[in-house]
Parts: C-alpha cells; sequence; structure tokens
C-alpha cells in the first residue's frame, strides 16, 4: 500500500514585538497573509509628562521595573500565540527588525511537541504585504532552502 503524503506546509513569518504577518504556502497552492496583533505595551508618552518615580531617602523607586516586568510576559504570551498556529507546519522561515524573531525561535524550539523545524532565521526591515510574500515564496522555492532542508533532513537521521 503506497503511502501518500501531504503537501509540505511552509510559513515565512515576519515578527517584532507589535505584530507578526505569517506568509502560509500549502504546496503548489498560493500563499495565504495571516497578521497577528501583539497586545504588548509600547512607550506612551504623554506631553507635559515628567518622570514617573518616587523618592525614599537615597533611593528611587519607579514604575520602570514592572513594566518591563509586564511587558516580558506580554511578549512570551504573545509568541505562545504565534507559535500555536504553526504547530503543525514542516518548515519556517523567521525574520524581523529585532530580537522577537529569536524570542519566537526559542519558544518553538522549547516545545518537544512541534512538529515545525525553523530552517532559517534573518534580520529584515519592514516592508510591504507583497514585498513579504515575494520574499516568503522566493526563500522557499530557492536552492538555499533546499539545501537548509537537506541538512536538516541529515541531522535529524543522525538524532534518531
Amino acid at each position: 500500500m503506497k503511502r501518500i503524503r501531504s503537501p509540505e506546509k511552509k510559513t515565512g513569518i515576519w515578527i517584532d514585538q507589535e505584530k507578526a504577518f505569517l506568509v502560509r504556502i500549502e504546496g503548489e497552492g498560493p500563499p495565504v497573509l495571516e497578521k497577528i496583533k501583539s497586545e504588548v505595551e509600547s512607550r506612551i508618552r504623554i506631553p507635559g509628562e515628567g518622570k514617573v518615580s518616587a523618592r525614599f531617602g537615597q533611593s528611587f523607586i519607579d514604575d520602570q521595573e514592572k513594566k518591563q516586568h509586564r511587558q516580558h510576559n506580554q511578549r512570551e504570551k504573545f509568541f505562545k500565540q504565534v507559535a500555536k498556529l504553526v504547530k503543525g507546519d514542516d518548515f519556517i522561515y523567521l525574520m524581523g527588525p529585532g530580537p522577537a524573531k529569536e524570542g519566537l525561535n526559542n519558544e518553538i524550539e522549547n516545545d518537544s511537541t512541534f512538529k515545525a523545524k525553523v530552517i532559517l532565521i534573518e534580520p529584515a526591515d519592514r516592508m510591504t504585504q507583497q514585498q513579504l510574500i515575494a520574499k516568503v515564496e522566493t526563500f522557499f522555492t530557492d536552492k538555499l532552502f533546499y539545501m537548509l532542508k537537506r541538512k536538516l533532513k541529515k541531522e535529524m537521521l543522525a538524532h534518531a
């Protein structure tokens, strides 16, 4: 009996602290773009606002540490949310301008139930949605992808 292979699920993800764009390609189908907005608070500056701190003797206490802790938790939640969407995919191409791509990669790698494998992580500035779709399509049809895929399969066989 011949085993029928399901089409490969490949996803390119552009991510920063505020949002993620997922470009999904399944088999030979057209790319599908999905946007996920994060709930990570960014710095909001109010005109005329002073420094938020209180002085107790020689020490200062401010909300900065609490805010950083809250933002860290919000980022972790965002990474989990994005990772959940690609859990059953085969290959993931991560990109973005800051450290969020590494945070998402850590979330994916630390979950042993993941089928998806991050095949490449690279820096990428903001781009239009059409540029992003074109970049992901180009990557998944490029020789580099097939070389990385072959290398990944060899590593997986060596560890099996």
